[in-house]
């Protein structure tokens, strides 16, 4: 027994040596060889897209419920239409677009019925923060106030179908209309109506006019107002709706009564002050008056001279407050063509943007028109973070009509952080002045991809960056260009 073991045991041993032989000669014969990694190199990446020149191919089709009169005059249908867009202008304008070309079916009729209507001006569909205001052509004046009525109220249903729209003004050429023929009692802003009658509503909303023989000053008035806030970081306004109960329907009282609404600052707009005394530094009564050419009321407003005083005090520029104004009182006001403005004394002739322009007003009158530069809305951009570990959605005022264009968006970027971003104390993402619209060649929607070709200039403006800050600026960009959802990659 103790035999068999012993030899079981030389076995093994021999066993274990010869394969000990054997590997060490594989590794040496026909083994991997041993070597150094070395850094792998991806393969080149596939890019479908075509680098695109301009910005001409940014259409897009999105579906839109449009709001229609029924044949019956006093009631609105919905039907769904799909929308020529562009990422390069405002959704809001492209579905009034189709709003107002839209034939109707069985059910519904055209809006404006035999009327054609149209768009009036260069950017007919303003949106700042959650309001919107659509101008429409002279065509309007040619229905009666109901069916005015009736078409702006189709008007706002459709906007609040688009996003964040809740409050809609309705302008003819610039001006407000009003309710009644004598264009004497304020429309207001409008918002999504679910009653089903809206000629009632109308009929309701006209009982609140003066009457033949009636004290305008013992008349009161409920409204929703949109009030245009002055900016103090940069020359600019942005919009917030109020409801506001005025005691008198006498204009003077209710321009007075404006502007201390407007003294006591927004709720919502972020970047502007309060104007404490605004009203108070009247020296006089507003006035109003009318032409003999028919071309609208005038509003005359004459401000002591400690206005100045307070608005360098506040941070806000005579451009801003003027712009406040302006498109206040001539968006609530019926038939209010434009402004006269004296402050100490002196009419006011132009207003400084900055300290190399600014704006000029014919014979000194102030209209919409001047300021509309000057109307922001909210654009969301995305900066690093102070401890550069993480991205900052940023808010930041921006020309309305550029708030959802990826030229401009990208442009704001490179501009790194501004005095009027909330939140401040981010940082830039790329140092300032290394790219500009000019290393911009073209960027084009296709499907859900955006593509954005930039210049040879863009391959040497991440030199000097580390990693982390390489892939900061990259998702900086993705994220600035898809915030507003029009598409789902770059």
């Amino acid at each position: 027994m103790k035999r068999f073991v012993y030899q079981r045991k030389k076995r093994a041993l021999a066993c274990l040596f010869f394969a000990c032989v054997l590997g060490l000669t594989s590794c040496q014969q026909t083994g991997v060889p041993v070597r150094q990694e070395t850094a792998t190199t991806l393969p080149p990446a596939t890019v479908s897209e075509a680098a695109p020149i301009g910005d001409a191919s940014l259409e897009y089709q999105r579906d839109f419920t449009l709001y229609l009169p029924r044949y019956d005059g006093t009631h609105l249908t919905t039907l769904t239409a799909s929308v020529s867009c562009s990422a390069a202008r405002l959704d809001a304008e492209s579905v009034i677009r189709a709003l107002l070309s839209n034939e109707g079916n069985g059910i519904a009729s055209p809006l404006g019925g035999d009327t054609n209507l149209a768009l009036y001006g260069v950017n007919p569909v303003e949106v700042s923060g959650n309001v919107a205001t659509v101008n429409l052509a002279a065509s309007a004046l040619q229905l009666d106030r109901k069916a005015l009525y009736l078409c702006g109220q189709a008007i706002a249903n459709t906007l609040s179908e688009t996003g964040d729209i809740r409050y809609v003004n309705i302008l003819v050429m610039d001006k407000q209309i009003g309710l009644d023929l004598g264009s004497t009692l304020p429309t207001g802003s409008l918002t999504r109506s679910v009653t089903g009658d809206i000629g009632a509503v109308y009929d309701q909303l006209l009982s609140q006019r003066v009457s033949a023989g009636e004290d305008p000053g013992k008349k009161r008035l409920s409204a929703t107002v949109t009030l245009y806030f002055p900016l103090c970081a940069m020359d600019g306004v942005m919009a917030e709706a109020r409801n506001i109960s005025f005691i008198s329907q006498a204009p003077a009282d209710m321009i007075s009564q404006i502007l201390e609404e407007l003294s006591q600052g927004p709720v919502s707009v972020e970047g502007s002050p309060t104007l404490p005394l605004l009203a108070g530094l009247l020296s006089q009564s507003p006035e109003i008056t009318e032409p003999a050419d028919g071309s609208g009321k005038m509003i005359t407003l004459r401000f002591d001279s400690s206005l100045d005083d307070m608005l360098k005090t506040k941070n806000v520029s005579r451009a801003s407050c003027m712009a406040a104004l302006c498109y206040t009182l001539t968006t609530f006001l019926p038939n209010v063509t434009g402004l006269t403005v004296y402050i100490g004394g002196e009419k006011l002739e132009h207003v400084m943007l900055g300290a190399t322009s600014g704006l000029m007003f014919s014979d000194g009158v102030q209209k919409r028109a001047n300021f509309a530069a000057l109307l922001m809305d909210e654009a969301t951009l995305y900066f690093a973070n102070t401890s550069r570990d993480a991205l900052v959605a940023v808010h930041r005022p921006m020309h309305y009509y550029q708030r959802a264009n990826p030229r401009a968006l990208l442009l704001e970027l490179f501009k790194g952080p501004g005095l009027a971003d909330n939140p401040p104390d981010t940082q830039a993402v790329l140092p300032a002045n290394l790219l500009s619209d000019a290393d911009i060649v073209g960027i084009s929607l296709g499907g859900n991809t955006l593509a954005v070709n930039f210049s040879s200039a863009f391959s040497t403006a991440g030199k000097g960056i580390d990693t982390q800050g390489d892939r900061l600026f990259a998702y900086a960009m993705v994220n600035t260009l898809l915030n507003n959802e029009r598409a789902a990659r770059v």
